[in-house]
Parts: structure tokens; C-alpha cells; sequence
């Protein structure tokens, strides 16, 4: 059955995907009257689905501006980094540890089977959608309700940097090779193997993006 949808969440959903898709580049402007007009909403709509993509990380907003796409900095995706390997490396560390972890990581290996499924010359958004799926069913896999709201507080600012991403994956088999190898050191329970491939993944990605 179809779900309805408000003005909001449909300006909200379509605002973000032109954003995540580089149809609005970073720098690009949002003022409110723009928008309701090109929507053809009024403008407390605009005003609320724009919120909830500064919330999201997906805008940014000083009082009294216009909302802008945010050009992440070096020091943006640093921290972004950063706050990943907080949360995946304790990941992986944990679940090395536990009993049970085979059954634990069956969703991530389904993940893994879905990135390895993308049909050749997919669009790099279905990559890095794959690629955050991946990332976001290990982090389910540890059982911290908590923990997860972290790291979901992460997503649009990753997808962010994923779509920058493409360029450092000319063959998109480097990148697959790279989550395999990482879901067997896990699967193999040999956590300082899983946390030195997870530490290698996310530190090429920094890399990547900010030409250190």
C-alpha cells in the first residue's frame, strides 16, 4: 500500500536527492522565496523542510541567510572520519569478541552480497548506497541501539563525501575487494586483522578527499 506523503517530506526528500545527486552543488544558495516559487508551496513549507536538512547536515544555515549546500573543508571530512572510526572500529573490536558473531553478521554478508550483485557501469550513487548499507547493517550487528544513533547522525554527511568518492574508484571492483576482505577478517573472529582493514579503508577515503 502507498504512503501518503506531506508537502514537507516530498520538498524534504526531492531538496536532498538533487543535493546527494550534485544537481544543487556545493555553494549553491537556497533562499525560501526561490524555492516556493519553484515548488509552487508556501513558504513555511520551505522553511521546515530546510530545516530538517540542516539537521541532517544536509544544508547549512546562518541566521538570517539563506540556506547553502555546504562545501565540506578538509577539516570537515576529517572529523566526519573521525567520528567513524570511533564508532567502527569499537565495531569491529566488539564483535570479534562476542559469541554468536556468525549469526550476527549475517545481515552485513547480505549487504555484501547485494554491493557484489550491482550490475557493471551502475551508477555510482547505487555504489555508494551499497557501500553505506554495508557499513550500516555492521554497525546493527553490535546490538547498541545507541551506538547505531550515532552513526546514523553520520549518514548524510557520508553520503556527502561518498559522492566525491567516485574518482578514487575507477574499477568499482577495488572497492567491493575492500569490504570482502573486511567481512572475513570478522567472520574469522581476528579482530586486530578487521580493525587494521577498517582503519585502512576509512583513512584511503580521507585520503581521497582531502589530498593529504
Amino acid at each position: 500500500m502507498l504512503q501518503r506523503v506531506t508537502a514537507v517530506q516530498a520538498l524534504t526528500e526531492e531538496l536532498r536527492r538533487q543535493i546527494l545527486n550534485g544537481d544543487l552543488p556545493p555553494g549553491s544558495k537556497l533562499p525560501e522565496v526561490e524555492l516556493a516559487e519553484r515548488f509552487k508551496v508556501a513558504r513555511p513549507t520551505v522553511r521546515t523542510a530546510v530545516q530538517h536538512l540542516v539537521e541532517r547536515g544536509v544544508l547549512r544555515r546562518d541566521t538570517g541567510r539563506s540556506a547553502v549546500v555546504p562545501e565540506l573543508s578538509r577539516t570537515d571530512v576529517r572529523d566526519v572520519y573521525f567520528a567513524r572510526e570511533a564508532v567502527e572500529l569499537h565495531v569491529v573490536g566488539h564483535l570479534c569478541a562476542r559469541d554468536g558473531t556468525p549469526a550476527r553478521l549475517k545481515p552485513v554478508r547480505q549487504a555484501m552480497d547485494r554491493m557484489r550483485d550491482l550490475p557493471d557501469g551502475a551508477p555510482w550513487k547505487e555504489v555508494a548506497e551499497a557501500d553505506l548499507a554495508f557499513h550500516a547493517a555492521l554497525v546493527e550487528a553490535a546490538g547498541s541501539t545507541r551506538l547505531g544513533r550515532l552513526f546514523h547522525g553520520l549518514m548524510e554527511e557520508m553520503r556527502m563525501c561518498l559522492v566525491q568518492l567516485e574518482a578514487h574508484y575507477p574499477r568499482r571492483a577495488d572497492l567491493i575487494d575492500e569490504h570482502e576482505h573486511l567481512l572475513d577478517a570478522l567472520e574469522a573472529g581476528d579482530a586486530p586483522v578487521a580493525r587494521e582493514r577498517m582503519r585502512a579503508h576509512l583513512d584511503s577515503a580521507v585520503t581521497a578527499l582531502t589530498g593529504d
